[in-house]
């Protein structure tokens, strides 16, 4: 697989026009920098993922589930 492309097998948009996704099961929900909010379900993830992070697209997984940890098990003193 070419990481370095700006653009993925299958996947019609380039690499330029993405800001941010979460990844769920099977399916990439994709946030683009014109603010539209597409689905697409990658043949290989572990391949789209690693093209999604070697262009630095915000992976908002990582994000979410901070935010959930910290709801649920606030920190003392708050």
């Amino acid at each position: 697989m070419n990481n370095t492309s700006s653009t993925f097998a299958g996947f019609t948009h380039d690499a330029a026009e993405l800001s941010a996704y979460i990844f769920s099961i099977d399916t990439f929900i994709i946030s683009l920098k014109n603010e539209q909010i597409i689905r697409f379900v990658a043949p290989e993830p572990d391949d789209f993922k690693q093209w999604l992070d070697h262009h630095r697209i915000r992976n908002v997984n990582e994000t979410l589930g901070k935010m959930v940890y910290d709801y649920y098990f606030p920190k003392k003193g708050k």
